[in-house]
């Protein structure tokens, strides 16, 4: 297989996840060669045996001729963030490349957009459209004829109900759950644990509040209910 090579802009633990992934997958047809960060972040030269560059000096090591990229970066500022450093560095003239894991469950009709992510056992059904710069973690779920807009984080265990659309820059919590045939709009913020069936309006939030701390103690929990 010839493997084309990338640079992964990041070093925290998005990086390092999309990293370890690239790196078990055998079917990969992706090869780091070397990790890109800011000059403001830039306080050691080697991560996992590769080097690390500073953004200013990409070009003239890795240029856009030699080397495409991925940015690895989290959720910031709803997904702004790493929508802007993708957007910089298409200007400097790199192809973004997107990543989905050989274990994920991808049918030939799905449609995947740039510097998309998706990792183990993702299931993304028939005729569904992800957007450019998503990121979707081990275990979702995103159904038949499904859009998920540009710059979203999809969490793990999370499930997106067949002929739904995700707008832009949204957040959907671990194991959350949309129903078929909403329309979530731009820049929400969906908890974890949190059940969406109906329309949501740009700029939302949904939380649900945490499970309340029970009145006896956890040794006479276990005394009281016979674990032991």
């Amino acid at each position: 297989m010839n493997k084309q090579d990338i640079v992964i802009f990041g070093i925290g633990k998005v990086a390092e996840i999309l990293f370890n992934s690239i790196v078990d997958d055998k079917q990969s047809n992706l090869n780091p060669v070397a990790f890109c960060v800011d000059r403001e972040f830039y306080h050691e030269t080697v991560k996992f045996d590769l080097p690390i560059v500073a953004t200013d000096e990409i070009e003239k090591i890795y240029s856009p001729q030699k080397c495409k990229l991925i940015v690895a970066m989290g959720y910031h500022k709803l997904n702004v963030a790493r929508a802007e450093k993708c957007a910089e560095f298409m200007e400097k003239g790199y192809q973004l490349v997107s990543y989905v894991n050989s274990l994920a469950d991808i049918p030939s009709t799905a449609e995947i957009g740039e510097n998309t992510i998706i990792l183990n056992n993702v299931s993304v059904g028939a005729y569904a459209k992800v957007g450019d710069n998503v990121c979707i973690y081990p275990n979702a779920t995103v159904s038949h004829h499904t859009v998920i807009g540009d710059n979203v984080w999809i969490t793990s265990g999370t499930t997106v109900g067949g002929n739904t659309i995700i707008g832009k820059n949204c957040f959907l919590g671990i194991n959350s759950t949309l129903g078929h045939n909403i329309k979530v709009g731009h820049n929400n913020f969906i908890g974890a644990g949190a059940i969406i069936t109906k329309d949501t309006e740009d700029d939302s939030v949904y939380i649900l509040p945490d499970t309340p701390k029970y009145r006896l103690d956890a040794k006479r929990f276990i005394k009281l209910f016979q674990f032991e």
